[in-house]
């Protein structure tokens, strides 16, 4: 999902793509709190690998946040599906607006 199809998605099909590996990864994050994606391979007794691309899924779907860094490396945190969804709802809201007064 590019980010211009986020934007016109309703939030229902964001949190419909929170399924298998994704949703696994999120809740992870949830109760264990900020990681890097190494940390929470580890956490998970994943590859490294496997949790990097859905951690980047969950960062466009507005489910992550990047709240700082260690070393090289971000430290990504879940956010709470109603947080994000108020995001979701806001940001959609500013981008109507901007259309509106482009025209």
């Amino acid at each position: 999902m590019k980010p211009v199809d986020i934007r016109n998605a309703a939030f229902a099909e964001i949190e419909g793509r929170l399924e298998g590996d994704r949703r696994e990864v999120y809740e992870t994050m949830r109760r264990t709190g900020p990681a890097t994606t190494r940390t929470l391979a580890e956490r998970m007794q994943w590859d490294p690998l496997s949790v990097r691309p859905r951690v980047t899924e969950l960062y466009q779907l507005g489910l992550v946040i990047l709240t700082g860094r260690e070393g090289r490396e971000g430290v990504y945190m879940a956010v709470p599906i109603s947080e994000a969804r108020d995001q979701f709802l806001m940001a959609k809201a500013l981008h109507a607006e901007q259309m509106r007064l482009a025209v």
